[in-house]
């Protein structure tokens, strides 16, 4: 027999406590947060988040912001973009250069990561253990 409190019991409330989103879409002028991450190379630490326009097309994501982004790893100029792997926000998908990123369901705060299979990043290493470019 269970001697825990009841769900309802464990939070107490003076009154209604309405749920505010700070970080609406509406609140980035109409852009869309969308956060970006190569897999496996771990020179960046963590996503970027940029603020991207519905109507952008994916090609200028790959073109434009891409290298601004991720343009100082030694890997980069060598990625095969006919070959990358693309994921939004987990779900795997081919996308269309020419169709923009509303097109492909990237929506406010959706993650895009993109996995280059001939280049890997953080996974080489030296004989020691150390990260090799």
């Amino acid at each position: 027999m269970s001697t825990a409190a009841p769900a309802t019991d464990l939070l107490r409330s003076m009154g209604d406590y309405p749920l505010l989103q700070q970080d609406t879409e509406v609140r980035f002028y109409g852009k869309r947060l969308i956060y970006l991450a190569w897999d496996n190379h771990l020179m960046f630490a963590a996503p970027f988040c940029v603020p991207l326009p519905p109507t952008l097309p994916f090609g200028a994501l790959v073109r434009d912001v891409l290298p601004e982004l991720y343009g100082e790893h030694p890997e980069f100029e060598n990625i095969d973009w006919q070959r990358t792997l693309w994921f939004n926000s987990g779900k795997r998908f081919v996308p269309d250069f020419g169709k923009s990123i509303q097109h492909h369901g990237l929506t406010h705060k959706s993650l895009i990561r993109f996995r280059t299979p001939s280049l890997d990043g953080s996974r080489e290493t030296d004989g020691f253990g150390r990260q090799q470019f």
